[in-house]
């Protein structure tokens, strides 16, 4: 009963993200989010039918595990988007960040399509681990951005603000709870089931309220060298793999 309440509760929040994105004229703005939240919304009302049919567990396992899987590919588009609009006003280093995202998606994408070929008969605890593994590389790339606008004290918006709190909050529960539940086994199922569902209502309720309406990126300050320090990593691995290869080409 109180996990049909949670999964309801989500896709009314869900719904209403999409509604109030389309009022405030947010949804060309912050596209790959907006994508992600219309993605989640039409896969949790397939699967909350889908679970309440007369399906069998088999069937439904498999069509979970398939829309658990292409949300978290298009949940990389948050982490794109949180990149784009903190780092904007930065154009080497979003550059730069935004290549490692890229790779980062690309391995994600390869994986999924890979994982369903190497185990053709999933089972529960390695699908587990799968996720883990691929919300665990989200975390990284999250974390390592938020580091970097930490240490150079970046001014982001209120909605970009909601976007990191959200979706920060989601990936901390799933890697918590996934890892339990990868420890535990199917005894843990009952509380996972509860758990992963509602940090994901409390991350759309922040985004509900953090993106009631448009709030510019703030002007950068002047006196931060982002760029400049990025354009100097360059230049000393540029000088390090010259250096490199001219030792290794000596006979």
């Amino acid at each position: 009963m109180l996990h049909s309440v949670i999964w309801w509760v989500g896709i009314g929040l869900a719904f209403f993200v999409l509604l109030g994105g389309y009022r405030a004229k947010l949804l060309l703005k912050y596209p790959f989010f907006y994508s992600y939240a219309a993605c989640v919304f039409v896969a949790s009302t397939l699967l909350y039918f889908l679970y309440h049919s007369q399906l069998p567990v088999a069937s439904y396992d498999a069509w979970y595990w398939s829309a658990e899987f292409l949300t978290l590919v298009v949940g990389y588009g948050i982490l794109l988007e949180i990149l784009n609009h903190a780092l904007g006003p930065y154009p080497g280093a979003a550059k730069f960040a935004r290549t490692i995202g890229v790779i980062a998606f690309g391995i994600v994408v390869c994986f999924a399509w890979l994982y369903p070929r190497l185990f053709p008969q999933w089972s529960p605890g390695t699908s587990v681990e799968f996720e883990r593994d691929l919300r665990t590389v989200q975390a990284l790339f999250l974390g390592g951005l938020l580091v970097v606008v930490s240490y150079y004290r970046i001014a982001i918006s209120r909605n970009m603000k909601g976007l990191i709190a959200g979706y920060g909050l989601y990936i901390a529960t799933s890697l918590v709870t996934l890892a339990l539940r990868s420890y535990a086994g199917i005894s843990f199922d009952t509380f996972w089931k509860i758990a992963e569902p509602l940090s994901y209502d409390i991350s759309l309720l922040i985004w509900l309220v953090a993106l009631r309406s448009y709030s510019p990126t703030p002007v950068p300050d002047s006196g931060i060298n982002l760029d400049a320090d990025y354009q100097e990593l360059v230049a000393r691995t540029r000088s390090a793999v010259r250096s490199h290869f001219r030792k290794t080409a000596r006979p």
